[in-house]
């Protein structure tokens, strides 16, 4: 009978001493990483508040846009009037229209 030698345990344990000794080396000490830590300073280019504000602006952007594309190319009106109050007042009256 022959044997494949390629699953047997000494191998697999070899190849596993390999890595896990060049992990060993790779990783850098704690004292290393805390020096690394402190050097390192993040710097946010746009502050956290200011994401937020261009992300509500740019959601209000969208909801404009997508209303003045609906109430003009599907709805078939006209786009000044997606913005007028007259046409949500007549839009809330007809929701509220009682039976």
């Amino acid at each position: 009978m022959v044997q494949n030698n390629s699953g047997s345990n000494g191998q697999s344990t070899s190849r596993e001493q390999y890595k896990a000794s060049k992990k060993k080396a790779d990783a850098p000490s704690r004292e290393e990483m805390k020096n690394e830590e402190s050097l390192k300073l993040r710097v946010r280019v746009i502050p956290i508040w200011l994401r937020l504000i261009i992300i509500v602006l740019i959601f209000i952007l969208c909801l404009a846009a997508g209303l003045a594309i609906g109430f003009s190319v599907i709805g078939d009106g006209n786009v000044k009037d997606a913005f007028s109050k007259d046409t949500w007042q007549h839009i809330v009256d007809l929701v509220k229209k009682e039976n």
